[in-house]
């Protein structure tokens, strides 16, 4: 017997591929910057669900760009 996808497994599912084809559009468009983008939107979209994860978000950014801004040179 064969078992059905719970509603929340298809939604899922059907987020990951809307995600995934998204990315390869932005990708296919606009290169590595179009990977960047399709990321940035998916971040986005996580923080809007879950607001407590703008500041992990941000610590994350600010800690790469201290890593590539040259300021750790300084």
């Amino acid at each position: 017997m064969q078992q059905v996808p719970s509603i929340s497994e298809v939604r899922r599912d059907r987020r990951a591929a809307h995600w995934a084809a998204r990315q390869a559009r932005q990708v296919q468009a606009r290169g590595d910057a179009g990977l960047a983008d399709a990321w940035w939107d998916r971040a986005r979209a996580i923080c809007k669900a879950n607001p407590e994860l703008w500041n992990d978000l941000a610590r994350t950014l600010e800690n790469w760009t201290g890593r590539h801004d040259g300021s750790h040179d300084a």
